[in-house]
């Protein structure tokens, strides 16, 4: 049965991914809507003996009715999540409805509820208190359109100095155990396993997975160079070349040096094997927003007044 869904279906793949990494604590999902999130996070888990919780109103919306002709609905839930064994459903506003009752340990937590502030950081600042040092904390849509989950991911991100994982619009952290995140990753994008991607910004560097987000992303800042740390040679015989103009500035094998984003107007990515690389844009006027997957020698043509602020590659 399809469920009708607002996810990326690589967003739900690396949510029922990081589902199967929790450790001590219950599973909490804020916002279901019609419940293909919560199916997903039922796929990931081990043991269906542990308890999912989801929280949500059910009431209509205007843009669900106009995004899938019906009403979004507790008995269109129900119906949609009939299979999910152990399975909590609490009808209402989080964290409202369960504020006076709520006392499990949190080792899963999602949100795909109300994407604007004060709303995401009460929900977030209630039931961080329930969270243990281990617990994954996932969201959907960090993206240009929600500045609020940007802003407040980053930041959290940032004050715990632990990575920011990011695929498609789901984004995930972990105090602590976050190697558990980069195994997900790795289990969905098996051909990058081992390739690392090194990103500067105004002189800062950062180091992450290839297949996942750079740092940058949605951030108003410019990719100044970066560098494929390849030494399992995955990407070996690859080859990226930069132009302006129609020039060639720099033609390098992949892994074989840092690529200077400076200056030029196309860049060009050939895989060796199948392989595809996205860009998130930074235009003029601060917006961003990211492109589709260019693959292999498939030219991406920088718009005029634009730079590259964040880059991923994948094995698809």
């Amino acid at each position: 049965m399809q469920v009708p869904r607002t996810m990326t279906l690589q967003g739900l793949d690396f949510l029922s991914n990081l589902a199967s990494k929790k450790t001590e604590g219950v599973f909490l999902e804020i916002g279901p809507l019609f419940g293909s999130s919560t199916n997903m996070i039922d796929k990931g888990r081990k043991n269906s003996d542990e308890p999912i919780y989801t929280i949500d109103t059910f009431k209509p919306l205007p843009w669900v009715k106009s995004r899938f002709g019906f009403d979004l609905s507790r008995d269109l839930f129900d119906k949609y999540t009939s299979n999910i064994k152990n399975l909590h459903v609490y009808k209402g506003y989080a964290p409202e409805i369960v504020r006076e009752t709520w006392n499990d340990e949190i080792g899963f937590y999602f949100d795909d509820a109300v994407h604007g502030d004060p709303y995401w950081s009460n929900n977030f600042n209630f039931f961080s208190r329930f969270f243990n040092e281990e617990t994954i904390i996932c969201g959907d849509d960090f993206a240009s359109g929600w500045p609020d989950i940007v802003r407040n991911v980053n930041r959290l991100a940032d004050e715990r100095c632990v990575n920011l994982f990011v695929i498609g619009r789901v984004w995930a952290i972990a105090y602590k155990g976050e190697q558990r995140i980069a195994d997900a990753i790795d289990k969905m994008f098996p051909g990058l396993k081992g390739v690392d991607m090194v990103t500067s910004h105004s002189n800062i560097q950062n180091s992450n997975q290839a297949a996942c987000w750079s740092w940058g992303l949605h951030r108003n800042t410019q990719l100044d160079w970066f560098e494929i740390i390849d030494s399992r040679k995955k990407l070996a015989g690859g080859k990226i070349v930069t132009s302006k103009n129609n020039s060639i500035v720099h033609s390098a094998e992949i892994g074989e040096t840092k690529i200077d984003m400076n200056g030029v107007d196309q860049i060009v990515v050939n895989f060796e094997k199948k392989g595809s690389i996205q860009y998130c844009i930074l235009e003029a006027d601060g917006k961003t927003s990211n492109t589709k997957d260019f693959k292999s020698k498939q030219p991406f043509k920088i718009p005029p007044g634009s730079k590259v602020a964040a880059i991923r590659l994948s094995d698809k």
